[in-house]
């Protein structure tokens, strides 16, 4: 089962009427690491011997196998000792100091429910009819009694040694961590059993399968960590597991983009890299549980921070998190709130939602292919609505169609769109336009920071129940920073590029400089 070699070459065993010695016993392991085992076993009471034992190892192997080999645990372990045991059989007393070498790597399967007695009403006794009671007086053979162990261990876990759980084999739910900790173990003779210390972890992950329908894979947050103070099964938890998902934030930022712009809509349909995390806190045989959704570092300015703003809103608001967790695990996307439309977000349009998304991620891919190299920018957007107008509501789809060029060095972009009806029309008297939305950007800095822009678009509301034409023109700022306090201050990029151009610029006047003087 360990499928391992151990080999002894020449040692020697002294048996006596004292007992057994042991000088120095040599087991090698299979790379030719040495386990050692000195002392004696005093036999002088047969039914209750002695022991005198140390016990010495470096770089020993004890498991070398394989699935194959054993399908309850397989894989290596690989430790240093150095143990005494002594005391006698009644109560052995064992002091161990144990490292768990970082070349360690060991799988442990969860083994199904085993049978156990429920129930005992039937047992019969055979027992001899010519004397009833003499199985209630029939003497026992003396024999030794093993009343407890008496163990103080210390153990030491290297940062690389790994270990495996398979959870569920049927379903491949798995468990795998690496770390490192430094563990005291104490066991009395009656059985009591304390565990003290700190257990780190370094990397690993949890593999998750759902209704046995998507597999997902959360990766262990480093520094977490579980802590024993006494009770071995009453640990103290402080674990994060990362799921991460690559999806657009559109249908979780719908209700903010509710009569936008299309141009403002597509800048949400942007893959961003969104965190889950999975918090487990507290003890161990009571957890608690919690989610959190977020955005990495360097993430979390995308689309002028409005998306990790609406993360920190969602976040305090437990039942729609929820909602979202489980969005994100099963679908790999967003869950639609409630439609803008007015609707309740039931079923048919959380589908028609979802539908709406993908078609209009992948109308944008084929966009991006066909028109790659013209300098001409589409972007295409699928809208399903509920039309209240007139006497009865009615579904209505609309395509959305938008262009767009850059001109005068990148300085200026012009868009131009309009809407397509694919399902539904619009109401008596409504006509819509060829061109009905207009966009000119001018970025007045070069870096994009100040912007100037008019607009013409169409816009559905139904608070006022009816189709808009809104036209405006807006001052635009832009900026990242952490703290309030760094809004009005100039950052070291700003600084740098600054610099910079001055230094272009004094090199432009000396090269004219020095070519006029050669004239």
């Amino acid at each position: 089962m360990l499928d391992t070699k151990f080999t002894l070459k020449d040692e020697r065993i002294a048996v006596d009427n004292a007992g057994i010695t042991l000088k120095k016993l040599r087991i090698a392991d299979a790379q030719g690491d040495i386990f050692t085992v000195d002392g004696n076993i005093g036999t002088e009471n047969l039914l209750v011997p002695t022991f005198n034992l140390k016990l010495k190892a470096k770089d020993f192997t004890a498991l070398n196998s394989s699935e194959e080999d054993n399908d309850l645990y397989y894989g290596q372990a690989t430790f240093d000792a150095s143990a005494a045991i002594t005391g006698n059989l009644t109560v052995p007393v064992i002091n161990l100091d144990l490292t768990v070498k970082d070349v360690t790597d060991v799988t442990y399967v969860v083994p199904a429910t085993e049978l156990d007695v429920v129930q005992r009403d039937g047992i019969v006794q055979f027992v001899n009819r010519q004397n009833p009671d003499a199985i209630l007086t029939q003497t026992e053979e003396e024999s030794a009694t093993l009343t407890g162990f008496d163990i103080t261990a210390n153990f030491k876990i290297r940062d690389d040694a790994k270990l495996k759980i398979i959870i569920d084999p049927s379903t491949g739910d798995n468990l795998q961590v690496a770390g490192s900790g430094d563990l005291k173990y104490r066991m009395t003779p009656n059985g009591r059993m304390t565990l003290t210390g700190r257990y780190e972890i370094d990397s690993g992950y949890y593999q998750l399968n759902l209704y046995e329908i998507v597999s997902r894979r959360f990766d262990l947050a480093k520094g977490g960590s579980v802590t024993w103070s006494g009770d071995p099964f009453d640990a103290n938890l402080d674990v994060s597991a990362i799921y991460k998902v690559e999806t657009s934030a559109s249908a979780l930022m719908a209700s903010q983009t509710s009569g936008a712009d299309l141009s403002t809509k597509n800048s949400f349909r942007q893959q961003l890299p969104f965190l889950v995390y999975l918090n487990v806190d507290g003890e161990l045989m009571q957890p608690e549980i919690s989610f959190k959704i977020d955005l990495p570092n360097d993430e979390q300015g995308a689309v002028g921070g409005q998306v990790y703003g609406r993360l920190q809103q969602l976040n305090s608001q437990d039942q729609e998190l929820n909602k979202q967790v489980f969005s994100l695990l099963v679908l790999n996307r967003f869950f639609p709130t409630s439609g803008a439309d007015g609707s309740n977000g039931g079923t048919a349009t959380i589908a028609r939602d979802n539908l709406n998304q993908a078609l209009s991620d992948q109308l944008n891919q084929y966009g991006g292919k066909l028109l790659g190299k013209t300098g001409i920018d589409f972007s295409f957007g699928v809208d399903s609505y509920t039309d209240y107008q007139g006497t009865s509501s009615q579904e209505r789809t609309q395509l959305d169609v938008t262009a767009s060029k850059k001109l005068l060095n990148d300085r200026l972009v012009v868009s131009l769109g309009s809407e397509v009806d694919i399902q539904g029309s619009a109401q008596d008297g409504e006509e819509t336009p060829v061109i009905g939305n207009v966009s000119i950007e001018y970025l007045l800095s070069q870096t994009g920071q100040w912007r100037l822009k008019g607009f013409r678009r169409n816009q559905y509301d139904n608070v006022i129940d009816g189709q808009l034409i809104v036209s405006g023109i807006s001052l635009i700022f832009t900026k990242e920073f952490n703290e309030f306090k760094n809004l009005f201050a100039k950052t070291v990029l700003e600084e740098n590029q600054k610099a910079r151009k001055e230094e272009e610029e004094e090199q432009q006047e000396d090269i004219k400089s020095s070519e006029s003087n050669n004239k």
